[in-house]
């Protein structure tokens, strides 16, 4: 199939409103389809390499979850993400409804769950500037008027070019609506309720009351999500309660609420290259782009807690300069982690885990071992700004990953927890998303 690219005199071809529309027929189309065909993971993914710093969060507030009310009007969400490309392709989004625990998509058609078109264009973009890597930097505030989410639960966005099958699409986003019904009480004690599970886990204790439902249908209809930081492969999903009362749910001494402490994450900052960056070695200028060198890490798990203020594990694309537009001016900078570490392990892979590298486990973030340097080194092409990260250690065969094997478990590390209370409409059939929290641990 022929490819078709943006460029900047065919413009004003893009504001015909019939061509438009035409194309978004077309593509209501391929989006049955591949609604028939299923997604093989419904996932934060990035399926094609040139897509880079895909950020999805609500206007106003970069470091929350992509949560938005369902019946607020005022509430958006705002994604952006580069495409390393000298020409702007045609790119376009949907949405799909899918189940509490992510694992597939709700069984109902998009006309029960979207207003307005099924498919629409991405059509914000602007060319870097003055930057070593060109890329083009795409924007988007959504939901529009021509798109609507009508229900609540969980949604992924998926992102993708010309029309819409599985090799065009450039990545796939989860976010969130949320019809709020629900009260927490949440409570996290300085011991988890079974101490064998150990003294330094976090333990999330909690009661849910919600209105207008029959609570003893909770135990069957009803499910609970907890989510530490930004993590998915440690998430709790499918969560039931303990207890049922007349007046609330109860949640507690349930092992599947007890977590590993782990430890603050790491950092550094790009933000300013010219004058050497917070825990850099050093700065380079190479061909193609700049190299920054950070200083080499070493276990955490036997040292005492350091109490540290970190983002959770978060990212923020910024430049030092208040006159330069981060978005378009923020050049991609080669990034050196390195972790000493002898010997090599056998069975277990290590990663570089955060925001940094959309809180996965692939081969991008795995790290390699150097037998003469005694530790494990990759090396990340980052976007500049300030970056928490820290390493996890995941067997071969396991899909969960552990931080405390290099940062150590500390019951005083500050983690955040965010809780889902979905309820399944069985006259519906999908997970309507009617309350979420978010607690620290201290």
């Amino acid at each position: 199939m022929k490819t078709f690219y943006k460029v900047n005199e065919s413009t004003s071809q893009r504001d015909n409103k019939m061509i438009r529309l035409i194309i978004i027929m077309l593509l209501l189309i391929s989006s049955n389809l591949l609604h028939a065909q299923q997604l093989q993971s419904y996932s934060d993914k990035n399926y094609n390499d040139k897509v880079q710093t895909v950020l999805l969060h609500p206007t106003g507030d970069s470091l929350a979850k992509p949560i938005i009310p369902l019946d607020d009007m005022m509430g958006k969400l705002h994604l952006q993400f580069d495409v390393f490309a000298n020409d702007a392709p045609y790119m376009y989004y949907t949405f799909i409804h899918c189940n509490n625990d992510w694992s597939q998509q709700s069984d109902i058609q998009q006309i029960e769950y979207l207003n307005g078109f099924d498919s629409d264009d991405i059509d914000n973009y602007s060319f870097s500037l003055n930057t070593m890597v060109d890329y083009v930097h795409f924007d988007l505030v959504f939901p529009t008027e021509d798109m609507i989410p009508k229900i609540s639960g969980n949604y992924l966005l998926i992102v993708f070019e010309n029309e819409l099958s599985p090799e065009n699409i450039y990545f796939t986003r989860r976010f969130m609506i949320v019809d709020n019904k629900a009260n927490f009480n949440v409570n996290i004690p300085r011991y988890p309720f079974d101490l064998s599970l150990g003294t330094n886990k976090q333990q999330i204790e909690m009661t849910i009351s919600y209105p207008d439902i029959f609570n003893s249908l909770a135990e069957q209809y009803s499910n609970v999500t907890i989510q530490q930081n930004g993590r998915w492969d440690n998430a709790v999903t499918g969560l039931k309660p303990s207890y049922v009362y007349p007046e609330y749910l109860s949640y507690e001494n349930n092992v599947k609420t007890v977590f590993n402490s782990g430890n603050q994450f790491r950092r550094f900052n790009t933000s300013d290259l010219n004058d050497r960056p917070e825990q850099t070695k050093s700065v380079e200028m190479s061909k193609d782009y700049y190299v920054v060198t950070l200083y080499n890490d070493q276990k955490r798990n036997l040292y005492a807690y350091v109490d540290e203020q970190d983002l959770f594990g978060e990212k923020v694309i910024y430049l030092e300069r208040d006159d330069r537009d981060a978005a378009i001016e923020a050049d991609y900078v080669m990034v050196d982690f390195f972790l000493e570490w002898s010997p090599v392990m056998t069975n277990e892979d290590v990663y570089v885990m955060g925001a940094i590298t959309d809180w996965n486990f692939d081969e991008k973030n795995k790290m390699t071992y150097d037998f003469e340097r005694k530790g494990y080194a990759l090396s990340l092409l980052l976007k500049q700004g300030y970056y928490d990260y820290i390493y996890a250690v995941k067997e071969k065969t396991q899909s969960v990953a552990d931080v405390s094997v290099v940062a150590g478990d500390f019951w005083e590390t500050k983690n955040e927890y965010t809780i889902y209370l979905y309820l399944f409409d069985p006259t519906q059939y999908y997970d309507q998303l009617i309350g979420v929290t978010t607690v620290l641990s201290h």
